[in-house]
């Protein structure tokens, strides 16, 4: 009963640790599309056509919220994330 118990546990923190995956792995979309690695644990978040966008702030959030071209603004964001994954990112 008790490796039951653990196995329920271990299965809802995974659930709940994968709930909050945000785009551009949870770091700030507004950073990046200034060319700045800013890293969240998304507790300031955004969803936009059906993607989780993570945000260092408030500040951050509004504005990609006041954005008149969000995709555009992802877009940007987008276009500099490969720097982050292959480490060239400043």
């Amino acid at each position: 009963m008790k490796k039951m118990g653990l196995l329920l546990a271990s299965a809802l923190i995974t659930i709940s640790s994968t709930a909050f995956a945000g785009e551009f792995g949870n770091r700030c979309t507004t950073g990046l599309t200034k060319g700045v690695v800013v890293n969240s644990d998304c507790s300031v978040q955004e969803t936009y056509n059906g993607n989780t966008f993570c945000f260092g702030n408030e500040e951050a959030k509004t504005a990609f919220l006041e954005s008149k071209d969000k995709q555009k603004f992802i877009s940007k964001a987008a276009s500099f994330y490969p720097k982050v994954l292959n480490g060239t990112a400043k």
